[in-house]
């Protein structure tokens, strides 16, 4: 769980500088912005393995890996900022920054002195600071001074409006990136859960804006890269995670026996052969929940931007069978699901995939909030025919939301969740579907009894559906009988 929003960022960053060097080519902004989504990538995506894993061979590669690239991400924050800026002069302290990130790198790889092993916390193991790691950052606050005053140098000599806000929109991201950098402080046993990941995604989005300012990027196009930039590799590591599994048995076994028969030491600890034949279920897993996010954020980037003629008409029963197979379950959680018989000629108007994607986040929530009160709550799905709508009911016998909640569950970044847990983006997501296909979503809920969700879509050919296809510009809240505001 805890591994979740690594992963996220990780995919997020990787999407937006595949983007621009595919689209834009090498250029003075392209490259320093695509080092730092590149460095970001590996960094996050090495920390969503590292917070899962339980080798402790595996752990201490991990962490050199994933800090092998923080060394590096203020450098390249750095230069994004001496592009924007336009700041030629800065080359030496630039160059100077860049190679020592090189030798605190060579030494990260060949000594303890920058990293020295981990620390192991409530949310996993996280790299404990060597005896140089305190050059790293001061390194990094030198740097964020330096582009916090280049920036605002900057806005000061412009008077061009859209300027002084692009300027505006960076200096505000790299406020957040500053604010990320308390992660530093787990580095030396801080137990806390770090949470700089949620500022650095914050970061990305207004740093999105910039990059449309200088022209770099057409978000409708952004997300078809990303969905192939992002979702083929990680498809094919699932691929080859399920390779490893099918033949780790038997690599196994004859390790075994060879150990048996005395023709090598066994040099594995006890226990960690039983471990090893799950990592790949373990992987399997990881990538499922990873490829869910990433599909779900790019279909938010063209939610606003749905063609309505390309609607389609999807039936219900599809598309909670859909969501049922492709959903990443925990052991155990599949049979806390239950399906109530949907008549197959039930349908709606709309984008099958949309709607599989609120049932992820509707499953996602209950789960989470069943295993938080207990573990022994169910879930119940149902659809039927309401009035000219299609009418989906999900039911979960979990803790409830409190009535001073209630109002607030729909808004964007509302959570109740921890920090690691939630952004408050999922339910919020899944209002913006049902408006997009011109439905509501309605949630009712008597605390330590039962939650229901009710998304309402129309069914073709109904007058809500015609007057739908009727509207111009973008779609709006469609209220049947009712505005349900949250």
């Amino acid at each position: 769980m805890y591994s979740i929003l690594p992963a996220f960022v990780s995919a997020q960053f990787l999407g937006f500088g595949v983007y621009v060097l595919l689209t834009e080519g090498v250029t003075r902004l392209s490259v320093p912005f695509a080092l730092m989504c590149v460095t970001t990538f590996i960094w996050q995506g090495t920390w969503a393995f590292l917070f899962q894993t339980s080798d402790p061979e595996l752990s201490g590669m991990l962490v050199k890996l994933g800090y092998l690239f923080i060394l590096f991400l203020p450098t390249t924050y750095y230069h994004f900022v001496t592009e924007v800026t336009a700041r030629r002069g800065e080359k030496p302290l630039l160059l100077a920054s860049y190679g020592l990130s090189a030798v605190l790198a060579v030494l990260l790889v060949f000594s303890n002195w920058v990293v020295d092993g981990y620390g192991t916390f409530f949310f996993g193991k996280y790299p404990r600071a060597g005896l140089l790691h305190p050059l790293h950052v001061v390194q990094t606050v030198v740097l964020a001074l330096r582009s916090g005053w280049l920036l605002v140098a900057a806005h000061r000599q412009t008077h061009a409006r859209d300027r002084r806000k692009l300027l505006d929109l960076c200096l505000l991201s790299l406020c957040l990136y500053g604010i990320a950098a308390s992660d530093y402080a787990v580095n030396y046993g801080v137990g806390f859960y770090p949470a700089g990941a949620v500022f650095i995604a914050v970061s990305l989005g207004i740093l999105a804006v910039t990059i449309v300012r200088y022209g770099l990027m057409r978000p409708y196009l952004l997300a078809a890269t990303v969905a192939h930039e992002v979702a083929t590799p990680l498809a094919a590591i699932g691929m080859h995670a399920e390779e490893i599994g099918s033949v780790l048995p038997e690599l196994m076994r004859g390790y075994q026996l060879a150990v048996q028969h005395q023709l090598c030491v066994d040099g594995l600890y006890p226990g960690q052969s039983e471990r090893l034949s799950s990592l790949a279920t373990s992987i399997r897993r990881q990538v499922d929940s990873t490829s869910t996010v990433v599909e779900m954020s790019l279909a938010s980037f063209t939610l606003d931007r749905l063609d309505r003629r390309s609607f389609e008409i999807c039936p219900m029963r599809s598309c909670i069978n859909a969501a049922l197979e492709r959903f990443p379950f925990r052991p155990g959680e599949r049979e806390m699901v239950s399906v109530q018989p949907v008549d197959i000629s039930l349908r709606f108007s709309g984008s099958d995939s949309l709607v599989v994607f609120v049932l992820f986040n509707l499953l996602k929530n209950s789960l989470f909030a069943i295993h938080a009160d207990g573990g022994k709550g169910r879930v119940e799905v149902g659809a039927h025919r309401d009035n000219g709508f299609c009418v989906l009911t999900f039911r979960d016998t979990g803790p409830g939301i409190p009535a001073e909640v209630m109002p607030r569950i729909f808004d964007p970044f509302f959570s109740t969740k921890t920090h690691g847990r939630g952004v408050g983006m999922g339910l919020a997501f899944c209002r913006r579907v049902a408006e997009a296909l011109g439905g509501t979503i309605a949630c009712e809920s008597v605390p330590g009894v039962q939650t229901t969700f009710t998304m309402r879509l129309p069914e073709p050919g109904s007058p809500a559906d015609r007057a739908l296809h009727d509207m111009p510009g973008r779609p709006r809240r469609w209220a049947a009988g009712q505005d349900y505001a949250g």
